[in-house]
């Protein structure tokens, strides 16, 4: 090559590198803690009365069913307008009031606020348990990472009579999310109006960690756990999962804050503590925890009836709000205060127990049904009973594991209380 020819291609290397670097510096910068969401609540309206920059997406029905009601409002937390949607028995078809945006390539976590307000929200039959604030993530090609459900995140669920309450939960983006749709959900019987909404990706926190075999400890500089903590803590979850007879390689992130202010400044809890399911994200200012580490476990298992996931805690920590499990039932056993399995597994009447007689009570039962079929065969009831919340699809799960009707386990393991339990 020439010397002329050398210099032109010196001239242009030269060339790419500067549009290289020009490129890199103009590249808009990440702003951290920042609404993302335009016309965030709903105040500028079009002339579909849809809010601009948001639109309306069917989940669910057909184009002749009997569609959920929906609009703008004047009954507002910030500003002058709310979004509602507003279902009845009848209701079929619902829609998604959904806006997207895209975000800064890298980024890993982001965080949904938005403040809520109910009347009457129930579930009926035919009807979804939707009544929250929807996250779905797409791609640099726009491709969802998931298609099974409506959405990869959710905020809790919503329901009941309440004033306007803000949500604010922060989740793990999967690796090269490039866009997200933020959409406000309602597939119920009730309304709920939807305001002041904001998306925002979080200032990355400089944490500090320490890793056992199925937990990455998380905390804040110059605040670190107690030491030994994490030691315990993975020799905790070593019993339990021995309990349930179970290898599991579930990994936790366990996150530990110094205190309530610190934790519920930087996830918007408004207690103690906070959990993401889906991310195995355990969020708390306690350096031990004994609980909710039993539902990471049997998680991937299955999602039984809460009587069954909470009666499992139970059995395995032994204990009920500090005193012995064993107690509690002869106190339970001889005051005639138990309930039956039909009880139980109604979700409904389940929940409007006496906790101080429900939730020892679904302790005893684990206990009576592992004690006389074993642990393998409540592993198999969790996969049998998963998402199930009525008697008669817990009765039919429960017989085709056992092979007994499940009115004749209840007789006996009533009998199996009052042996051990009824006797002064």
């Amino acid at each position: 090559m020439t010397g002329t020819g050398i210099r032109r291609r010196l001239a242009l290397v030269a060339l790419v590198a500067l549009a290289a670097l020009a490129a890199a510096c103009t590249k808009k910068a990440p702003k951290y803690d920042t609404n993302l969401l335009s016309n965030a609540s709903f105040e500028d309206v079009g002339s579909d009365g849809v809010p601009k920059g948001w639109k309306l997406v069917l989940f669910r029905g057909a184009p002749t069913q009997s569609e959920v009601r929906y609009g703008v409002d004047t009954l507002a937390a910030d500003g002058k307008r709310s979004w509602f949607f507003q279902g009845d028995p009848g209701t079929r078809r619902w829609y998604l009031l959904q806006h997207e945006v895209p975000i800064w390539e890298g980024e890993t976590h982001v965080r949904i606020r938005g403040f809520m307000q109910t009347d009457g929200v129930r579930m009926l039959p035919q009807q979804f348990a939707q009544c929250n604030l929807l996250l779905t993530f797409y791609d640099k090609d726009h491709n969802r990472f998931q298609e099974e459900r409506a959405a990869d995140r959710r905020t809790p669920l919503c329901h009941g009579t309440n004033p306007w309450e803000e949500q604010v939960y922060t989740f793990v983006l999967p690796k090269g999310t490039r866009y997200i749709a933020v959409s406000c959900a309602l597939g119920m019987n009730g309304q709920v109006w939807f305001d002041n909404l904001s998306l925002e990706i979080p200032k990355p926190v400089p944490w500090e960690t320490a890793t056992t075999k199925n937990y990455v400890f998380h905390w804040l500089p110059g605040h670190p756990m107690p030491q030994g903590a994490p030691e315990v803590q993975q020799q905790v979850f070593d019993y339990a999962a021995s309990k349930l007879g179970v290898n599991s390689d579930v990994v936790i992130n366990y996150f530990f804050y110094p205190d309530t202010s610190t934790i519920r400044q930087m996830t918007g809890t408004k207690v103690y503590l906070y959990i993401n399911w889906d991310d195995h994200e355990f969020h708390s200012i306690n350096p031990r925890d004994d609980h909710e580490l039993v539902h990471f476990i049997t998680d991937s298992i299955g999602r039984p009836p809460r009587s069954l996931a909470e009666g499992t805690v139970f059995w395995i920590q032994d204990q009920w709000n500090g005193v012995p499990l064993d107690d509690l039932l002869r106190s339970i056993v001889r005051s005639n205060r138990g309930i039956n399995l039909v009880t139980m597994f109604d979700t409904n009447l389940f929940m409007q127990a006496d906790i101080a007689v429900s939730l020892p009570m679904s302790g005893a039962f684990v206990k009576f049904i592992v004690e006389r079929w074993g642990p393998a065969k409540l592993i198999e009831l969790y996969r049998s009973t998963n998402g199930m919340n009525s008697y008669p699809a817990v009765a039919k799960g429960f017989e085709a594991v056992y092979g007994l009707p499940m009115q004749d386990a209840d007789e006996a393991w009533q009998i199996w209380m009052r042996t051990n339990y009824g006797k002064k």
